[in-house]
């Protein structure tokens, strides 16, 4: 037992070294007193908040698929008939009727899918620690780790605590240690599940063999999803087991193991947890922390990113005060760089292989009722999560996300079939576990939308464009032409103005409303905008990817079918009520909520491609105009208020290259949009603006979505760089065609770059965007490919010839 002292002891001195020069790392003075100060660690499948209280401790813990109940077939019997109703009623202009019939006709039967709940909590509760000196408190994260910890000490005996959420052996860690003096370990550990005062909603809670514990259950539900958990403990001090407690003293080292399964993924969830832990434990502390590290290390480190500059203030303070300090008006370029790199941190710990995609709150949630359900909103929410994925080295994590959209095609079928008469398959606007893509609720702004199932899988084809993974987008050929068979099946012609075009009917521009002539507020409409800019990506994408794939098992018919059908497809058009913006109907309807959260019709600009800069083939100044204008008039009139909204907005300026603009909005996120311990501020919690602040900080130092006008793919590099991020470097940033960049920059300009090449090909690489001086490139990789610059008007642009599997190293000299 000595040497796994000593080995812990080391262990604890290498990662406080290896500490003082990290900056990414998330530190406080104080325990928790909220959930949202407390600190987050996951492996996909066990989430857990730690408060690090030394006294009495708790940890908040989720296990993944945790949710009310399971799948239920939900459509309404009599939705077949409705709708025909329904969308003679909208077009005739009988808005509220159509409305008031669709909430009893379309409406699914029960109204809502299933909810997200919280597994637990494990508390520890100590003896000898309440006298703890304050003043050598520290709680923190280890981004570069995913190691969560608590130091303290009690007169000379100094506490260390790690945590860590194991995704190769699906077990939680929690460690103890007491080092010098004359204090020792003390303390009882369990495992409960608190509903409300004293109350319980768990079935039993026992202990076997006199030191492991568990706690098994349900949820609430006739068709419950039953849970198990197990805890145990290895210490060089006593150990007893008294009911659903486990009893640890006079201990210098104590490690609790954890685990949890449910009926979802295992006909015996006991026995799962059994297995599991006896696994764990087998290993031990030491091996357990080494497997999390290999596996979680190479993830984390494939991108990373230093912000610097001269003026940088705050950085030494504890990330509380450092995020009050930049609302202070403080520039703290490497907050920037530590949020971003958070989001990454949170999409590992949320979302793994072989997991359910990352959820509202991505896996941590503390409630049984939650907001919204904490489940997966597919009208932005989810499809936000997963912006980050591609662009910062993390695709592997996008497969979460395909293989919920495997069950969603397949229950997705029936409802297309059963509500709507057509073939192929579709979802509104919620989905769970099961893959649930009836309506949810009944709330006219969001429930009747059908568009989302095109929205998602909009990620398959750009997953392919990062990706060139040809076998994947066979794979997936049958989801993607499914969802557009959908489309085609219920188009509908609408005349506006003279002109014919096929529309989506019944719909609602996600949770927005306007005006009725007579004054009042409404949702549901016909062909919002939004609508035909997601199909038109959606078209357009899967024309080009079959284009790229030999003997693609797609019929010309139906590759023609869809072109007829884009042609038919409303333009944008321009509001003459609102001069210069977008308009978000088809129809110039006056705006009920001027400044909403949602901004739908700027799909196009983002995540969308069909808004390109100057200068890039394609643009349309006018509509490039228009857009700009639609966000500015939102934001006008309150818009962005919301953590995700705000994040969308910093995408949307990235996208705009207005560097002023982004640094902006990327202050008011911290002033307005962060809880402290960073995660996003709807309020309450939700995940999604962590994730669209990474996309947006990474769209701002590189874009892909452009191609010359022979197909051939532009990158963008430093494309809206802020001046307070004067210096920097990030590296592993990937681009579409496949091509890896690090990138460095001084006084605001690119330095050098280099580049490895997945797939190979040509790309165009364009820099010094907005800039009057003229960049020289010097290639300084020593051969390896071919390296030409691409003769052209647009100045600072090269074109590289590229070799599969190859890296390209470049400088860069400024007149």
């Amino acid at each position: 037992m000595r040497l796994n002292v000593l080995l812990t002891a080391a262990l604890v001195l290498t990662a406080k070294a290896a500490a003082q020069d990290n900056k990414a790392r998330l530190w406080y003075t104080a325990p928790a007193a909220l959930w949202t100060d407390a600190l987050p660690v996951g492996n996909g499948r066990i989430g857990a908040m730690i408060f690090g209280n030394p006294v009495n401790e708790r940890m908040q813990i989720n296990e993944e698929s945790v949710y009310s109940g399971g799948f239920r077939s939900r459509v309404n019997q009599n939705s077949l008939e409705t709708l025909p109703e329904v969308r003679e009623l909208l077009a005739s202009g009988r808005v509220s009727e159509a409305e008031k019939l669709a909430k009893v006709g379309l409406t699914a039967t029960p109204q809502s899918i299933r909810h997200y709940e919280t597994l637990g909590e494990m508390v520890l509760e100590f003896d000898g620690t309440s006298k703890h000196d304050k003043n050598t408190y520290k709680r923190w994260l280890d981004l570069e780790t995913a190691i969560a910890g608590v130091d303290f000490s009690v007169g000379s005996t100094k506490f260390h605590r790690e945590m860590f959420s194991s995704y190769p052996d699906n077990v939680l860690v929690h460690h103890l240690t007491a080092e010098g003096g004359d204090s020792m370990l003390s303390f009882n550990i369990r495992v409960h599940r608190p509903y409300g005062g004293g109350n319980s909603a768990s079935d039993m809670g026992y202990n076997k063999n006199g030191d492991t514990t568990y706690m098994v259950g349900g949820t609430q539900s006739l068709d419950p999803i039953k849970f198990a958990t197990a805890l145990t403990i290895k210490t060089d001090g006593n150990l007893r087991a008294i009911g659903e407690f486990l009893l640890v003293d006079n201990a210098t080292v104590a490690t609790a193991f954890f685990t949890a399964a449910t009926s979802y993924r295992h006909d015996d969830p006991l026995a799962a947890v059994d297995e599991t832990l006896s696994k764990a434990v087998n290993l031990g502390y030491e091996e357990l922390r080494k497997r999390h590290l290999e596996d979680y290390q190479p993830l984390f480190e494939a991108c990373r990113l230093e912000l610097d500059s001269a003026d940088s203030t705050g950085s030494d303070l504890p990330t509380n005060k450092r995020v009050n300090a930049t609302q202070a008006g403080a520039n703290d370029p490497g907050l920037v760089a530590l949020q971003f790199e958070y989001g990454r941190y949170m999409l590992i710990a949320s979302s793994r292989e072989g997991t359910l995609p990352a959820n509202l709150q991505g896996i941590w949630c503390a409630e049984f009722e939650s907001a919204w359900g904490s489940k997966y909103t597919v009208n932005i929410n989810l499809q936000m999560n997963y912006w980050p994925a591609e662009v910062t080295n993390l695709a592997g994590l996008h497969s979460q996300l395909f293989d919920l959209l495997d069950l969603m095609h397949k229950t997705g079928k029936e409802v297309a079939k059963n509500m709507y008469g057509a073939s192929g398959w579709m979802s509104h606007h919620n989905t769970d576990l099961w893959g649930d893509t009836a309506p949810e609720d009944r709330y006219l702004p969001a429930t009747y939308w059908t568009l989302s199932s095109a929205w998602l899988t909009t990620h398959i084809l750009e997953h392919y464009w990062y990706s060139g993974d040809k076998a994947f987008l066979l794979s997936k050929i049958e989801i993607l032409s499914d969802a557009i068979r959908f489309y085609l099946d219920t188009l509908q012609e609408y005349e506006v103005n003279g002109s014919k075009y096929l529309v989506t009917s019944p719909s609602v521009s996600p949770e927005n409303t306007y005006k009725l002539p007579d004054g009042s507020s409404t949702s549901m409409a016909i062909g919002p905008a939004c609508d035909f800019q997601i199909l038109r990506e959606l078209f357009n994408g899967f024309i080009d990817a079959v284009a790229t794939v030999d003997s693609p098992p797609v019929e010309a018919e139906f590759i023609e079918k869809i072109k007829d059908t884009l042609a038919q497809l409303p333009p944008h058009h321009i509001s003459t009520r609102y001069p210069g913006v977008l308009q978000e109907w088809i129809e110039d309807y006056q705006e009920a909520a001027p400044g909403h959260r949602h901004v739908s019709h700027l799909f196009a600009l983002h995540p969308g491609t069909q808004i390109p800069p100057p200068d890039a083939p394609g643009h349309n100044e006018t509509i490039w105009n228009a857009a700009r204008s639609t966000l500015e008039y939102r934001l006008k009139n309150g818009g962005a208020g919301t953590g995700w909204s705000r994040a969308w907005t910093i995408n949307w300026f990235a996208r705009l290259l207005d560097a002023k603009a982004l640094n902006d909005h990327i202050f008011q996120f911290f002033n307005v949009s962060v809880y402290p311990n960073l995660f996003d501020a709807h309020p309450p919690f939700q995940a999604d603006g962590n994730w669209g602040f990474t996309s947006g900080v990474a769209e701002a130092l590189i874009q892909s979505h452009m191609r010359s006008e022979d197909g051939v793919r532009e990158v963008w590099l430093l494309p809206t760089l802020p001046s307070q991020w004067s210096s920097g470097k990030v590296t592993g940033l990937v681009a579409r065609g496949g091509f890896v960049f690090d990138i460095t920059w001084k006084d605001g300009k690119l330095a050098s770059f280099k580049m490895k090449s997945r797939v190979g090909g040509q790309v165009d690489v364009r820099y010094g965007i907005g800039s009057n001086s003229s960049g020289k490139i010097e290639n300084t990789s020593g051969g390896g490919g071919n390296f030409r610059l691409q003769e052209t008007d647009v100045e600072n642009k090269v074109a590289i010839e590229t070799e599969k599997d190859n890296e390209y190293e470049f400088k860069v000299t400024w007149e």
